[in-house]
């Protein structure tokens, strides 16, 4: 007897219920057999079916991006990856979808900033206004602000030279203070007035700590972004005392300086009303804002500030210190500057005291030479962005090598 559609439906209904009754079954009799399975199989395929596969490179890096994490945390990447390209050749795995040296950067909760964003176009809108305050004229028009911070400095290296009676007994950490120089440098060009850590003598409010605290995590968890969402953007973060991103104190100023500073209107152009009325970068971001808010937000305008202190600040203060250890560690070039600058002094192309200008230590090549150097030898940023390959991919000079889509 034909079956009528009822039946029909009835017993397919019945046999898909058997079907999943079943392989319920199946999975949970040989779970512990099926798990390690599958975990092997995912090894595998990243390490032998991957497009990135064809590239020599670590074999913990060529399944997990474990051999990263590890890399960052020991703090020598930059030596490592030199290492690596010795031992396997031009091109270098690094990460199941990685090749070369490269970093993904994590960006901030507060807003995303010039070096998170990956659209090339809202990414030359952003860099057309934040450039500008970093133009020539506009540090020198800012280097009579600049210069107060230098002659604070200097009293102070001059105190700890004189003072027999010094609590620091004869020993000063030099790299602190420039560390101390560099912040409230920023602070002038960034805010029109410094933080108060060449006057203090002192990490104010732990803010040099909470930067280099914040370097690691970015460096760390940026081999595995997808962990920022468990940790810095977890939403239960802000419930915890001491844990809110908007607590560090380059994040209040920023963000107070914006307030002070409100409403945005073309008649103040963005400058302090109860300051000095100097052009800082501050300033100039807002005007940028104002010409189009659309393509630069306020929200830019706080990412980028907040960016020049807290990554400025950092990378600045590296530089220095890379510059004076190297240059009073070797005799030689010690010997070599100080003849060059005598030399300046007596030829009348610097002055005897005082600041030297931008155009005057130009004329100083030897020093500008060790300058370059200090940066090449120990650059301020260990680790580099990542590039996207885009959807066409993107043939590398390389071996003529081309890369996949979506690799790193």
């Amino acid at each position: 007897m034909p079956s009528t559609p009822s039946t029909e439906a009835g017993l397919g209904g019945a046999g898909s219920t058997s079907i999943v009754a079943a392989s319920i079954s199946f999975l949970g009799s040989y779970w512990f057999v099926l798990l390690p399975a599958l975990f092997v199989t995912r090894l595998l395929y990243r390490r032998y079916a991957m497009p990135m596969s064809k590239y020599p490179g670590p074999a913990l890096a060529s399944v997990s991006r474990l051999w990263k994490v590890i890399s960052t945390a020991s703090g020598r990447t930059n030596l490592q990856h030199i290492d690596l390209h010795r031992k396997y050749g031009p091109i270098v795995r690094i990460a199941p979808n990685e090749q070369d040296q490269v970093l993904r950067r994590v960006p901030p909760p507060e807003n995303p900033d010039i070096f998170t964003e990956v659209r090339e176009h809202v990414h030359a809108q952003k860099k057309k206004v934040a450039n500008v305050p970093y133009s020539m004229a506009a540090m020198q028009q800012l280097s009579p602000f600049i210069d107060e911070s230098i002659e604070l400095f200097m009293s102070k290296l001059d105190g700890f030279a004189t003072s027999s009676q010094s609590a620091t007994k004869g020993r000063v950490d030099l790299g602190a203070w420039l560390h101390y120089f560099a912040f409230d440098v920023l602070g002038e060009v960034a805010f029109g007035r410094k933080f108060g850590f060449l006057e203090e003598g002192r990490d104010v409010e732990g803010a040099i700590k909470t930067i280099d605290d914040s370097q690691w995590y970015n460096g760390i968890i940026g081999q595995i972004p997808e962990f920022d969402h468990l940790f810095r953007r977890n939403p239960l973060r802000k419930y915890i005392p001491g844990m809110s991103t908007g607590n560090a104190l380059v994040t209040r100023l920023a963000l107070a300086e914006m307030d002070r500073r409100q409403p945005f209107t073309k008649d103040n152009m963005g400058k302090n009303r109860v300051g000095d009325g100097r052009q800082d970068l501050l300033a100039s971001l807002i005007q940028g804002h104002l010409k189009d808010p659309s393509k630069f937000s306020e929200g830019d305008v706080f990412a980028v500030a907040h960016g020049a202190i807290f990554a400025g600040s950092d990378s600045t203060a590296s530089t220095m210190q890379s510059f004076f250890w190297h240059a009073l560690a070797d005799a030689r070039v010690r010997r070599i500057l100080f003849e060059e600058i005598r030399a300046a002094v007596a030829e009348g192309r610097v002055p005897i005291d005082g600041n030297l200008s931008w155009v005057e230590s130009q004329s100083l090549s030897y020093f500008q030479a060790c300058l370059k150097e200090a940066m090449r030898v120990r650059p301020a940023v260990g680790l580099n962005i990542t590039r996207v390959v885009p959807p066409r991919a993107w043939s590398l000079m390389v071996n003529f090598t081309l890369l996949a889509q979506s690799s790193l």
